[in-house]
């Protein structure tokens, strides 16, 4: 109350005009100079010059006469201070307030909540600008002349009856948010466009449009390096007469530098609200390069030797975003988004993973404590070495609805329920380099269509000190000719992971585990090891480890045993072109991660999975070899990430991965027999790598 009063005095101060060099004579004798003289509630309130305010009953005071001192009128229409009223804006906005004045062209305003903004007098509709006081000092009528008075010592301010001083301002107007100034800082250069901390409207920190549309320009640079070892055929034709007599010289240099430029163009977002509208478009340019020492291993044609060089261009981003309805007062919304767009549809990517054309409708609901998808993607062909869109539809439709909880039965704890459904259709289809991969060239080849459906339940975050991710998938359908099994089958199969790790100031203990059922009997009907749709898994190290990083050939058939950035043993023909195979022999992986933030700069990554097949069923019959046992071997990585200038517009990524074989992958990639030079013994298989990543 005592806060209101003394606003409503500087009011009624800033009401009256500025009287220099006048004198206020009370009948104590006292001559106060003064520079602001107002009346209210039976009180002289006065400022000196000094700019000390004071307030003395009328009856003290002598001159100058009463009459002429402006008495302060508050508009018949404003509210009294603190009472609630609502300030109604163009775009529509009513915001509750206790305060209003006007000062500098603009309304200062303060919430219920007591937060302190302004906006330009033209935004407001309500109240009507006449009605909010002003805090501009206005012209007073001249003060009658002063009566002599007998000379008298000046008073001591402190014999006066004082009010309390007038408070700071609760707030100082500003023409927008955008403009605040940072600290001073001699090490700050204002103005250089390429730093990252400096403002510009090209990266969206202020508006480029008015005062709330805003222009984002993106420029990324990545440089790979690859040098490994993997298990590879020798080829239809072999330039080394010495070489064994199926398997040849895994040895390969891979770079496959990409640049991305992307401009997205949106209106409204802030810290909570979402975006009304965004457009935006991000095309890549990819030259790679891949050396090889068996011929046979780059194109179908052995003539094209033991290189490839090739570049493509694409379109990796090109959609348009809109807000349907705000659905209550904690921006909680619903959105939709056409065109090409990236989409992971769970925590760490386990079933689909990718950026591909197609409509989504999502948004959340009580205060952001619910979330949800809604997706369909009409999926457009891969180019097969950069693995880039295409214009080419794949003739593959994906469906995907899932539903999000925040704070699920603990705070920092999320779960998601996931439904999936891939179409995939009958086709033909040959990669860039010629092999067949539509369908798989494997038993009896021949155009097949697939259904299957995901339903999924995952979970993520933290329960206490302990970080928690998990996740479950069942998958069921109908594959009408697979071609290993040769025949329809029905799909039934299952997926879990689960990820345990806890903090201990600079270091992450992670315990990891994952396991894809494998098919034992691939001529009985029932397909029963789990394939994902496209997967990209985040887990057990991820390019920290051989097995999920590396591409792995069946030599001297179509099919990959297993495709790079993917963890299941799955035997397609290729991650995006080929089509999901459920008859495989599913994995088993028992993982241990150290994450160790040496300096807020650098980041060490130990990683170590024991890997095993689920079942070998499928791969007996597909090498024609029983008896394939399971152990795939020990899986070990380790690697930097390195930020020199704190900040991911430099990041530099290294590391070293391997495999130990085990006893299984042994049998696959060895044969013995009596001929000398034939026949291959057992190999430690890398893979080392480094890069470098701009962005601007």
């Amino acid at each position: 109350m005592r806060r209101a009063a003394v606003l409503l005095l500087a009011l009624a101060l800033a009401a009256t005009a500025a009287a220099a060099d006048e004198v206020l004579v009370l009948k104590d004798g006292r001559k106060i100079p003064v520079t602001r003289l107002a009346r209210r509630d039976g009180q002289v309130v006065f400022q000196t010059t000094k700019g000390e305010v004071f307030s003395v009953p009328e009856s003290d005071v002598v001159s100058p006469p009463l009459a002429s001192i402006p008495l302060y009128q508050p508009p018949a229409a404003a509210p009294p201070p603190g009472s609630p009223q609502v300030l109604v804006l163009k775009d529509g906005r009513k915001i509750p307030v206790t305060r209003l004045a006007r000062r500098g062209g603009f309304v200062l305003l303060q919430t219920v909540q007591g937060e302190a903004f302004s906006v330009p007098e033209s935004d407001v509709v309500s109240p009507p600008l006449e009605t909010i006081p002003s805090l501009e000092a206005a012209p007073a009528p001249s003060p009658a002349p002063m009566p002599e008075a007998p000379p008298s010592p000046t008073p001591s301010p402190a014999a006066a009856a004082p009010a309390s001083p007038a408070p700071p301002p609760d707030f100082v107007p500003m023409r927008d948010r955008w403009d605040i100034p940072y600290p001073e800082d001699p090490r700050f250069v204002k103005g250089r466009l390429i730093d990252p901390y400096d403002q510009n409207v090209l990266k969206g920190d202020r508006p480029v449009i008015g005062d709330s549309i805003f222009l984002v320009l993106t420029g990324i640079l990545d440089m790979p390096l690859e040098q490994r070892r993997l298990p590879v055929a020798s080829g239809v034709s072999t330039k080394d007469p010495g070489s064994v007599e199926f398997f040849g010289r895994g040895g390969q240099t891979f770079t496959s530098p990409r640049a991305l430029v992307s401009a997205e163009i949106f209106k409204g977002q802030t810290a909570f609200r979402p975006k009304s509208f965004a457009i935006k478009a991000t095309g890549a340019f990819d030259l790679n390069y891949l050396r090889v020492q068996e011929t046979n291993n780059v194109n179908v044609d052995v003539r094209e030797g033991t290189t490839r060089r090739r570049h493509d261009f694409s379109l990796e981003e090109g959609f348009a975003e809109a807000k349907l309805a705000d659905l209550s007062p904690y921006f909680d919304f619903v959105s939709v988004r056409a065109g090409i767009q990236p989409f992971v549809s769970d925590f760490r990517g386990f079933v689909f993973a990718d950026s591909n054309l197609g409509a989504r409708l999502f948004g959340n609901a009580a205060n952001n404590r619910w979330q949800y998808n809604a997706a369909y993607f009409d999926l457009l062909e891969k180019e097969t070495n950069s693995e880039l869109n295409t214009f080419e539809k794949r003739e593959q439709k994906v469906f995907v609805a899932n539903l999000f909880r925040q704070d699920f039965l603990a705070h920092g704890y999320q779960v998601s329920l996931s439904y999936h459904r891939s179409q995939d259709d009958a086709s033909t289809h040959y990669d860039a380099n010629g092999f067949l991969v539509r369908p798989a060239k494997v038993g009896s080849f021949r155009p097949h269509e697939i259904r299957a459906n995901y339903v999924g339940l995952a979970g993520d975050g933290h329960l206490g000190r302990l970080n928690v991710s998990h996740a479950y998938y069942y998958v069921f359908g109908t594959d009408g000719d697979q071609p290993l099994a040769g025949g329809p089958q029905d799909i039934r199969a299952q997926m879990a992971a689960a990820e345990l790790s806890i903090d201990r100031n600079w270091l992450r203990l992670k315990l990891s585990a994952f396991w894809a059922s494998g098919d034992d009997d691939a001529t009985d009907g029932q397909a029963r090891g789990f394939d994902s749709i496209y997967d990209g898994p985040s887990f057990a190290g991820g390019p920290f480890s051989f097995w999920n990083r590396s591409a792995i050939a069946l030599t001297q058939t179509g099919v990959l045993l297993k495709a790079p950035g993917s963890l299941l043993p799955d035997l397609r023909a290729n991650k995006f072109e080929g089509q999901a195979s459920f008859v495989n022999p599913g994995l088993l992986l028992l993982g241990l991660g150290l994450d160790a933030e040496i300096t807020p700069k650098l980041k060490a990554v130990v990683n170590a999975n024991y890997l095993r097949f689920d079942k070998t069923g499928a791969l007996d019959l597909l090498l024609f070899q029983p008896g394939i046992r399971k152990s795939i071997g020990v899986d070990l990585g380790a690697g930097f990430l390195w930020r020199p200038l704190l900040n991911e517009n430099v990041l530099v990524e290294g590391g070293f991965t391997g495999l130990l074989p085990g006893a299984g992958f042994d049998d696959i990639y060895t044969s013995t027999c009596g001929v000398p030079g034939c026949g291959a013994p057992s190999r430690k298989f890398f893979n080392g790598f480094l890069r470098l990543r701009l962005a601007y």
